[in-house]
Formats: C-alpha cells, sequence, structure tokens
C-alpha cells in the first residue's frame, strides 16, 4: 500500500509540473504570395534608386474583395505597367491582378496625346464604349517550368470626337494581350540572400492600337524571379534590373 501510495504522488507530480508549461507558438509561413498588411518590399533599380511596395489596405471595388500595394515614389502616370497594380487578389490558386485603372489611363493619355500631336489646335474628346475590365493573371499555381497562360486579353473601343461634332466622330480600337511562361526553377543569390527554389516568368505584353486606318503595335517584355512565400526577388525589363535589397513580410 505504502508502494502505491508513492507511484500516485509521483504521477500527480509530474502532471502538476507539466500543466506550468506553456506550449510554443506555432510557426506559420506568409502566404504563397505574401498578402499581409504592413508587408513590404524594397528594390533597387540600375541606376541607383529605390522603390517600395508595400501592402497598405483592403479596397471592396466592384464587389470584390482586393487588397491595396502603395508605392513610393508612385508609379509614373504616363507609363502603363501591368506588373505594378494598385489593387490586386490573393485566390488559392491564383493571383489577381486589377488593371481596368492602367488600361483606362492608357486611352486618356498615351492614345489622347497621340491624337491632340495629329490634330494641334482642335478640342479632343475621348468616348469609351462599357466594358467590364477582367482581372489580369499575373500567377497560376502551382507554378511548373515550362508552363503557360494567358494572362490577359481584353479589347477596348470608343471614338474620337474633334470638336464635339459628329461628322467629325473617329472610331478606334485598342486590344491589350499578356501572356507568360514559367522559364525554369532555379537557385538565385539576391542582396538579401540565397534562395533555392525561384521561378524565372516571362510575361510578355502587346498593345495594338488601330486608329484612322492607321496601326500601331508596341511591344514589351518583363521577367520577374518569384519566391514562394517571399514575393518576387528580381525584375528585369527595358529599364535593366531591379533587385530586392530589403523586405518585411506581416
Amino acid at each position: 500500500m505504502r508502494t502505491l501510495f508513492f507511484t500516485l504522488c509521483s504521477i500527480l507530480l509530474l502532471f502538476a509540473c507539466g500543466s506550468d508549461e506553456l506550449p510554443e507558438p506555432a510557426k506559420t509561413k506568409p502566404n504563397y504570395f505574401p498578402d499581409a498588411f504592413g508587408s513590404r518590399w524594397v528594390y533597387r533599380n540600375a541606376d541607383g534608386s529605390e522603390w517600395v511596395r508595400e501592402v497598405t489596405e483592403s479596397n471592396d471595388s466592384q464587389d470584390k474583395d482586393y487588397l491595396t500595394f502603395a508605392y513610393n515614389p508612385s508609379n509614373a502616370e504616363t507609363e502603363i505597367d501591368f506588373l505594378n497594380p494598385t489593387f490586386f487578389s490573393v485566390k488559392q490558386n491564383q493571383i489577381l491582378f486589377d488593371v481596368g485603372e492602367q488600361i483606362d489611363r492608357y486611352i486618356q493619355t498615351n492614345l489622347l496625346t497621340s491624337v491632340k500631336d495629329e490634330f494641334e489646335g482642335l478640342e479632343v474628346n475621348v468616348t469609351l464604349e462599357p466594358i467590364t475590365y477582367p482581372d489580369l493573371l499575373f500567377l497560376q499555381i502551382p507554378l511548373i517550368s515550362n508552363s503557360q497562360w494567358n494572362v490577359l486579353n481584353v479589347e477596348v473601343n470608343g471614338n474620337i470626337s474633334l470638336q464635339n461634332l459628329t461628322l467629325l466622330n473617329f472610331p478606334f480600337e485598342v486590344h491589350f494581350m499578356v501572356d507568360s511562361v514559367v522559364i525554369s526553377e532555379e537557385t538565385i543569390e539576391t542582396p538579401v540572400g540565397m534562395f533555392e527554389t525561384t521561378f524565372q516568368i516571362k510575361y510578355n505584353t502587346k498593345i495594338l492600337q488601330t486608329l484612322l486606318s492607321n496601326e500601331v503595335s508596341i511591344i514589351r517584355e518583363q521577367t520577374i524571379w518569384f519566391v514562394p512565400y517571399v514575393g518576387i526577388v528580381k525584375i528585369e525589363d527595358e529599364h535593366g534590373i531591379s533587385e530586392l535589397i530589403e523586405y518585411k513580410l506581416q
């Protein structure tokens, strides 16, 4: 009986000691495409200048749940860059960018400017036919080497009017097409460290503009290096190479 008593006491003492120990908090990874408020990435361009992208706030526009990117310095309003959107959305197997704002800006600036140059001194106005812009499919998850997908395909139609006269009304069409391909999966060394799993993805953008029977084609190539759970660590385009030099994930 004495032995049994001491055995029960030992068991109770063991459980009592264990109850004071707090379990270690579970370590969680950020999302495949990090989207927590306050997450930020700092990049350095080829000329030494730096810019910051940060997740700042949500925006429930057009009945869609978007998150917001803020840039410092802000993006140039005259240049169209679909890979630097204001609004984005993270789905289970897709990363979507809202680029309607950039398309509208292109129509109202680039197209309108070229027409004003052609008809200097005349009042020029742009009217767009109603359209709902689809989201740009930035990433199709899972990423696999040599996989391809259609990123964006949207056609915008409208009219250019001169002096607000019906007889001086000219139709125009702008076709935006973007496709992508995962070139490779590789190890990459950057200013912020070595990343073993890095996907190199090329985006090809073509803008076909038709006005007054004249057709203008604009071609742009952009390549990014994307690290799951970290984000974009390197960008290459006609301006050169931008590299990630600092980041913070909330």
